[in-house]
């Protein structure tokens, strides 16, 4: 499996310069969790990515449900032929993100919030969902999230129960 390790990148609202990096840390801006780093984990998500024939780029599943306080290692596997990154965060803050990715396309991300997943290899990332919230997972590579690499996660504080049989 390879991990990319996170590096930290001081947040900045100057012009031309790469906004909200490490925003889950700062003051105001919407609550998506922290890092899970040296924590042992609660919950294995599997993530796969892959590309069809008609041009679309998905992340399946597309739709998480994640208890309030549970730790997930996410372990993504790129399938695909193209390289790809999954972006944790909220919809505020991808949004933003995206508009900026726009102007600056070679961009790479290495934070704590997102991996880079080259092709036909797997990435793990460890969160804690300390917040009930919404928060959307994505691919920032530009033309990606529009090609339909975006997926939604639901942190609640219960969780129903699965059905038997």
């Amino acid at each position: 499996m390879l991990v990319f390790p996170a590096f930290s990148v001081n947040a900045s609202s100057g012009k031309g310069q790469q906004p909200h990096a490490r925003a889950f840390e700062l003051p105001g801006h919407d609550a998506i969790g922290k890092p899970g780093v040296g924590s042992s984990f609660d919950r294995t998500i599997e993530i796969s990515i892959r590309e069809t024939e008609s041009g679309y780029m998905l992340f399946e599943p597309d739709a998480i449900q994640i208890e309030k306080g549970s730790v997930v290692r996410f372990l993504i596997g790129n399938t695909g032929a193209l390289d790809h990154e999954f972006f944790l965060g909220s919809f505020d803050e991808i949004a933003k993100h995206q508009q900026w990715m726009r102007e600056h396309p070679d961009m790479q991300h290495d934070r704590a919030n997102s991996v880079l997943i080259p092709s036909g290899q797997n990435a793990d990332l460890i969160w804690e969902f300390s917040d009930m919230t919404n928060l959307e997972f994505v691919c920032l590579i530009p033309g990606h999230r529009e090609a339909g690499m975006w997926g939604v996660i639901i942190v609640h504080d219960h969780l129903a129960p699965k059905s038997k049989g």
